[in-house]
């Protein structure tokens, strides 16, 4: 298995990327891919501008993973 595989798999959505990433991102503790750390960004940013967990119409657009990471944040803070 190559680094950028064994590295990969420190993000859990990893499993569906081609290519998979050659550098991951520190969030809070967690490595994450380029693609969720910006969608973990996105997804906090608009919690913060609304001022509570965004809307089912909004949330869709986010993976399961995404919402779990920024809510366990949000709820620890």
């Amino acid at each position: 298995m190559s680094q950028y595989q064994e590295k990969a798999k420190e993000c859990r959505c990893c499993g569906k990327h081609v290519p998979l990433p050659t550098v991951l991102r520190e969030y809070n503790g967690l490595m994450l891919c380029p693609t969720t750390f910006s969608n973990v960004m996105e997804y906090k940013r608009i919690w913060s501008v609304i001022g509570s967990r965004p809307q089912g119409s909004i949330r869709k657009h986010f993976s399961e993973y995404v919402q779990e990471i920024v809510e366990r944040t949000i709820n620890a803070e």
